[in-house]
């Protein structure tokens, strides 16, 4: 998981350093994360809880229409979580929050542009490192303990998956769009089942 961080870090210092016409832009979105699991009873998810993405970025043009942003974010997610059962419904009032470092590399598509705007269409992988995290249980909030034990109260340090978005950006450097990050990495440090981070996005962003 290391390297992966570290190549993605140098991919985007040699791309920095390639192109003069870059730009450089900010990204604001509200999270609805979730958290699958899977283990050998089949799959489940809970409900999702809504959280918040800030990144940074640099967009360095390319040929025909596309654009390479890499970029660094604080990306949270986590997950409504259940803590018991009254009258055979599902308790949901328990959750996990989680803070992420993480470090996208975006390829981009910008379709030809009209006289407002254009619209475009992006995705990469993306590496991150969880900074903190907390849990509640029963009316008891704790914070979330990152190790490398087998133990299915701790949490990797890492993750890594795909980003995809598409959406509008205006002549004026304004934008919306939508985004959904994939989790390729069990997050869960736990034998029996694996845990993998699911986020959709909505949000807004301006770049010089």
């Amino acid at each position: 998981m290391k390297r992966i961080l570290l190549t993605t870090l140098a991919i985007v210092g040699m791309t920095t350093g390639l192109h003069a016409q870059m730009s450089f832009g900010l990204r604001t979105a509200a999270n609805f994360a979730k958290e699958v699991r899977y283990s050998s009873y089949g799959s489940s998810a809970y409900p999702a809880i809504t959280r918040l993405h800030v990144e940074a970025y640099v967009e360095l043009p390319l040929r025909n229409n596309f654009a390479l942003q890499p970029g660094v974010a604080l990306q949270q997610t986590g997950s409504k979580m259940s803590t018991g059962s009254q009258n055979d419904e599902i308790l949901m009032d328990g959750w996990r929050k989680v803070q992420y470092l993480e470090v996208p590399l975006n390829l981009m598509y910008y379709f030809p542009q009209n006289n407002f705007g254009q619209f475009f269409l992006a995705g990469g992988p993306y590496t991150s490192i969880a900074i903190s995290g907390k849990e509640k249980f029963s009316r008891t909030v704790e914070e979330i303990q990152f190790g490398t034990r087998k133990n299915s109260n701790e949490m990797k340090k890492y993750d890594a998956g795909l980003n995809f978005l598409a959406g509008f950006k205006l002549t004026n450097g304004f934008s919306v769009h939508g985004g959904y990050g994939l989790g390729l990495l069990d997050i869960k440090l736990d034998d029996k089942i694996s845990t993998y981070n699911r986020v959709f996005s909505i949000g807004l962003g301006y770049q010089l």
